[in-house]
């Protein structure tokens, strides 16, 4: 039998082990999904609105579908690659050259073709409705595009807060949220309140490179110790300053997602009618309380 000492250190070893192993890299945590998704929810017109109510299945929500890409990932063998796309986070910007015909960008850029197409079948609709949420919101994660040979910060291991054994993609998925919202429905507040500030009307637009190039940017401030010009390393230990520092940012990327979002669903699904120009979204109020095809539809 180990004497206490020697299996305390035996557990520690063990854990880190498996957070080293290989991962699949999927991007912002639940709650994060959720809220960005009922923001977008908010913000579609009726006609949008309710082509997401046909296409879902009943009961189904915006919030529900966005987590879907993550929940069946092992059920879309090859799938994991589309969540994602590895710019070197010393890149000036995003090019199509680090996506190989296969990324985060050429994949929603896919989805939105199906679900724009009326005559596509309606599952595979289904399944590409839940996609274009998922990737929009996958997109607008910094750690899902900027890349240090680390596979997004995944093999950056790091102590945050309480976390002792995670991993700097980890903390961007979900530690930096957890640490300040208890949960979704305060996540989603703050969303909604930032979305409501004059200075976020000019958030909306755009496309996915350019989504990419943001969210590059933001991964190589990500990657910088607190208050230097040194990257972070394994086996840090990141705190309160790093959480000062980066929370705005983390709040920021999922408003700008789910705005876009809105815009994205309400062109795909409810485009203007000739001469009758863009349609209008609702805005959003105070929350209370051809490259490789996609699958032709969903698992069973």
């Amino acid at each position: 039998m180990l004497h206490k000492p020697l299996a305390s250190r035996a557990v520690a070893l063990a854990l880190a082990a498996l957070i080293a192993l290989p991962t699949p890299a999927f991007a912002w945590g639940r709650n994060a999904h959720r809220a960005s998704a009922r923001l977008a929810e908010s913000r579609l017109t009726p006609e949008a609105r309710a082509a997401v109510r046909e296409l879902l299945d009943e009961g189904e929500s915006l919030a529900d579908a966005s987590t879907w890409a993550d929940e069946h990932s092992r059920e879309i063998p090859g799938s994991a690659s589309w969540h994602f796309v590895n710019v070197p986070v010393d890149a000036p910007r995003y090019d199509d050259r680090y996506c190989h015909g296969d990324c985060v960008v050429s994949r929603l850029a896919e989805f939105r073709r199906i679900l724009a197409d009326p005559t596509a079948p309606k599952a595979r609709r289904r399944m590409a409705l839940r996609y274009v949420v998922h990737l929009v919101q996958d997109v607008h994660q910094p750690l899902h595009v900027g890349d240090r040979r680390d596979r997004g910060g995944n093999t950056v291991q790091v102590s945050f807060f309480r976390d002792e054994f995670t991993n700097l993609h980890q903390v961007w998925d979900s530690g930096i949220l957890r640490n300040e919202f208890r949960n979704e429905r305060e996540v989603a507040d703050a969303l909604f309140e930032v979305a409501r500030r004059p200075t976020s009307r000019d958030w909306p637009g755009g496309k996915a490179e350019d989504w990419a190039d943001e969210s590059l940017a933001a991964a190589k401030k990500a990657y910088l110790t607190p208050g230097s010009s040194q990257p972070i390393r394994s086996g840090a230990r990141l705190g309160q300053e790093y959480q000062d520092i980066h929370i705005r940012v983390v709040v920021e990327r999922l408003t700008k997602a789910g705005m876009r979002l809105s815009e994205v669903l309400n062109a795909d699904l409810a485009p203007a009618r000739k001469g009758a120009g863009r349609p209008n979204a609702v805005p959003a109020p105070h929350l209370d309380r051809k490259k490789a095809p996609a699958p032709a539809q969903a698992p069973r």
